[in-house]
């Protein structure tokens, strides 16, 4: 069984940072990462910000990270896409209470390298013909309706653990992907599972959120309720990275009208390889004022008639500080019952509590509105499970239980010391 993670706590701990002297333009960095836990750490991510190396005075454009004499597999990522990179980022195993010297080695030209990819992310067009052409990013006046123009309605990106797709609407809920084999599929499925491929062993999407705020999906919050995207002038989609460590997926809302006053708002979506939880960024053009935004988790199988079926698990949820939580089964497409029978799903959200404002349940849903006054950053993840997964949680008091180690274990970064 694996532990969860959460990426909000881990600080690297880049305890010697030295330049040592190379030909041209090349630079090369030794680091030390720190594992202070007594358990260890499983494709731990290190995330270097390369602003905050002062020593390399060129545009960074290669990388090579090495363990000893083993090169690691890493990547360079452009995260505001304005041409210059911005983060190098690797996983690495740490036994309990170690330390470990890596080295970095930079350069202007860029690097070729054959690190098998853990990840995978797309947008898909839907050109009406069985064409599906990939692109990175797509914007839209906030009035037009392209989603049925969009293969599987909107971004997605999946680790070997989970997947995640992301509606290009006005609700832009989060949709989920469950997996009985840790392995990658949606180039596969396309979330669309046939019942061949599900003979043979593929997951398939496992969750009907209807009318709630599905699985980590950002709402706005009007005082009472969770309210969609509708009035604004331009939302967003854009494929940051992929691979070969973690992808990362931008979603822009620009003049988001809230109570006469307009904002920009952006997510930022980061999952690693290994991992089945997202870390989710949201930035706002202006300080906060009054909360105005939230997350949570459905009430599994609320909104349908899912307990209809003998042997339906009705759901089991709770709100405990800043986690928001649930378990329960419900017929993940609605109209093809014959095809795909109730999948029984774990749901979490997890705040901090410097984002933390308040929570409170509806009829469909766990809530958790979120804000952060004076600031324009907030910070939460999301995490799911499918019960059919071969290594995973298959009952409540399973995935109830890794949760509360997620909350309170991490992995730690230390400040960089310069």
């Amino acid at each position: 069984m694996e532990r969860i993670y959460s990426l909000r706590r881990f600080f690297i701990a880049i305890l010697c940072m030295l330049p040592l002297f190379g030909f041209g333009k090349d630079k090369t960095v030794n680091i030390m990462i720190h594992n202070p836990y007594d358990y260890a750490l499983k494709d731990a991510p290190v995330v270097v910000d390369l602003h905050d190396l002062p020593m390399i005075d060129f545009k960074i454009r290669g990388v090579v990270v090495f363990d000893g004499e083993r090169v690691c597999p890493c990547q360079l990522d452009d995260i505001d896409s304005d041409g210059t990179n911005d983060e190098l980022c690797f996983l690495y195993d740490l036994s309990s209470k170690s330390r470990k010297q890596i080295t970095i080695e930079f350069s202007e030209i860029v690097s070729k390298d054959d690190y098998p990819n853990r990840l995978y992310s797309d947008i898909l067009l839907n050109d009406k013909k069985g064409n599906h052409p990939l692109i990175l990013r797509l914007e839209a006046p906030g009035s037009s309706n392209i989603f049925n123009d969009l293969y599987h309605h909107g971004v997605a990106f999946e680790s070997e653990i989970t997947a995640y797709r992301i509606y290009f609407d006005h609700r832009q809920n989060i949709d989920l992907y469950g997996k009985r084999m840790r392995r990658l599929e949606l180039s596969s499925t396309g979330f669309y599972t046939t019942a061949e491929q599900m003979s043979s062993g593929y997951g398939n999407d496992v969750l009907w959120a209807g009318n709630s705020i599905g699985c980590g999906s950002l709402k706005l919050w009007d005082g009472s309720s969770p309210k969609n995207w509708t009035d604004l002038s331009v939302r967003g989609q854009r494929i940051c990275s992929c691979g070969p460590v973690r992808s990362v997926v931008e979603l822009t809302d620009r003049g988001v009208n809230i109570g006469g006053e307009l904002y920009d708002i952006k997510s930022i979506y980061t999952q690693y390889a290994g991992h089945r939880d997202v870390c989710v960024d949201v930035y706002l053009d202006k300080p906060i004022k009054n909360p105005i935004l939230c997350t949570g988790v459905q009430k599994i199988g609320a909104s349908s008639d899912a307990y209809s079926y003998n042997g339906g698990i009705k759901d089991e949820g709770f709100i405990r500080g800043g986690l928001a939580a649930s378990w329960g089964s419900d017929y993940p497409e609605m109209g093809k019952k014959d095809v795909f029978p109730p999948e029984a799903v774990g749901l979490a959200v997890k705040v901090d509590s410097e984002y933390l404002v308040s929570s409170k349940t509806d009829d469909l849903n766990y809530l958790l509105v979120i804000g952060n006054p004076g600031q324009q950053h907030i910070r939460y993840h999301i995490s799911f499970c499918a019960a059919k997964e071969n290594d995973g949680y298959h009952s409540a008091s399973e995935w109830f239980k890794s949760l509360y180690e997620w909350r309170t274990e991490g992995i730690d970064y230390l400040i960089i010391n310069n």
